[in-house]
């Protein structure tokens, strides 16, 4: 689960490359860098969910409540994984990489395509914030 932090963090990044750098790239290199982006995120969040309800079950029966990294990091700060939050992850990321993928269609052409992708990028991370906050 080291890679949970990836899940917030990529699409952070695909919002700073795309908002400080997108004017300069084409349409199509922004959509690809929102939408591999994207892809990425929804991978990984398969892959917690995987790795989260095949981990061991506690004495009672119910799934663990994980705190990544909170042992590695000097301040209260924390990803909070639970089964809601693990399907939440899975239902974000997925509906997003959708939304990505049918907006490389539909903005075609448009003016503010790269700003577009940088927002899109920006409200798929605070949404997955939310989700594990």
């Amino acid at each position: 689960m080291e890679y949970t932090i990836l899940i917030l963090l990529l699409p952070f990044l695909s919002f700073l490359t795309l908002g400080i750098g997108g004017k300069w790239m084409s349409h199509r290199t922004a959509g690809l860098i929102g939408t591999v982006v994207l892809g990425v995120v929804a991978v990984l969040s398969y892959l917690t969910a995987g790795m989260y309800f095949t981990a061991p079950r506690l004495a009672d029966g119910t799934y663990a409540t994980l705190v990544p990294f909170t042992e590695n990091l000097s301040i209260d700060l924390g990803i909070l994984l639970d089964p809601i939050s693990v399907v939440m992850l899975i239902v974000i990321s997925t509906v997003s990489l959708m939304v990505h993928i049918y907006s490389f269609g539909y903005m075609k052409g448009e003016r503010g395509f790269q700003r577009y992708y940088a927002f899109l990028s920006l409200f798929t991370m605070s949404m997955l914030g939310l989700v594990v906050a």
